[in-house]
């Protein structure tokens, strides 16, 4: 039977761990013990968490994050912030949470004109060219996959990360090969 020990160095089997009611936790995250350590007495009182407050758990599906219904939503779908904000979302290639796939889906199924087609952008260094991943710009909205990137970006690829937002911020275009690296294929299909 698998063992496990908590912060306390207190040994707690499986089994005890799945008698707790934690609701339907992804097998990936190792959420018991993360809920554990974030429950823990000790741990809530040098976090300053009243004891009013409830436990933390994760995969809580009937919580509120907004005033109003798809108040998040909206910022993205606003049609008057088109001309007024710069928007990028972005999205690691190998992300397993939110796939590139799924944000391009949701991203076309807002309707938005295409300004720039589909295609690679590059990472370049004075003799080499890196693929950074691919691009798509939207009326109002940029989206950049990042080649090699889980959920977390800029820690896998910290200077492809870097250089996204360097120049999106600078108001470029994500930069084209430099180099004589071949092109890869920009198919993409959904």
């Amino acid at each position: 039977m698998f063992r496990n020990k908590n912060k306390l160095g207190l040994v707690r089997s499986s089994a005890e761990a799945e008698e707790r009611p934690v609701g339907d936790l992804p097998p990936c995250t190792f959420g018991i013990p993360l809920m554990d350590f974030m429950n823990d007495p000790e741990v809530r009182t040098q976090m300053h968490i009243p004891e009013y407050v409830q436990n933390w758990t994760m995969c809580k599906d009937d919580f509120n994050y907004t005033m109003f219904e798809n108040a998040t939503q909206s910022i993205w779908e606003d049609e008057s912030l088109y001309s007024k904000y710069r928007m990028m979302k972005f999205s690691g290639d190998k992300d397993g949470c939110v796939p590139t796939i799924g944000s391009l889906g949701w991203i076309l199924s807002m309707g938005r004109d295409i300004v720039d087609d589909w295609r690679t952008w590059y990472v370049n260094h004075e003799t080499t060219s890196v693929l950074g991943g691919y691009t798509q710009v939207f009326e109002g909205l940029t989206f950049v996959s990042v080649h090699g990137a889980g959920h977390m970006v800029p820690q896998d690829q910290r200077e492809a990360a870097l250089l996204m937002v360097n120049t999106f911020m600078a108001g470029e275009e994500m930069p084209k090969n430099n180099n004589t690296t071949p092109e890869p294929s920009t198919t993409i299909e959904l």
